[in-house]
């Protein structure tokens, strides 16, 4: 299996880091949409039949699931690069895992701000783009040649040394 140089770790973990509070930033600001008071109403537990018909709901609800699916991409990505030791399916779970935690505070947040509105389809895409991302990093690992060891001073086949 491919390794982590001990360089790279440090830098994905800073990457990690920095892309989870900028997740959080987007799911959070303005600060001044939180009221304190919950709004239940206002979550979308599934499109109603005139919501699929409008346009303009397709066009939003298609720009959220692109936006939200490319959002949570590098948070698979980073995770993956991380999680070099772990297994496929461990990696998977806990790609799956940290991304719809991070996802679900989020939308909880959201119930309690005007002009956010918590869906289901978001916490849904974001965990679809945090297992895209994972899914990505895996299938360049296993693309890359496995490393050989190569000789610093290369010998004759006879071995015999070199000139």
């Amino acid at each position: 299996m491919f390794e982590m140089s001990a360089r790279t770790r440090p830098l994905d973990l800073s990457c990690l880091i920095l892309w989870i509070v900028f997740i959080l930033m987007v799911g959070v600001l303005p600060l001044s949409n939180f009221v304190g008071h919950s709004h239940w109403g206002y979550i979308k537990w599934a499109p109603t039949a005139e919501d699929i018909r409008s346009p303009k709901y397709l066009i939003d609800i298609f720009s959220d699931i692109v936006g939200n699916t490319a959002l949570f991409f590098p948070l698979g990505y980073f995770l993956s690069r991380l999680l070099t030791s772990s297994s496929p399916s461990r990696q998977l779970l806990l790609a799956a895992g940290i991304g719809g935690t991070l996802s679900l505070g989020i939308e909880f947040y959201q119930v309690y701000c005007h002009n956010r509105f918590p869906s289901i389809i978001d916490v849904i895409t974001n965990v679809t783009g945090t297992l895209m991302g994972v899914y990505f990093t895996r299938s360049r690992k296993s693309a890359l040649p496995t490393p050989q060891n190569p000789s610093l001073t290369p010998n004759p086949q006879d071995r015999t040394p070199a000139p």
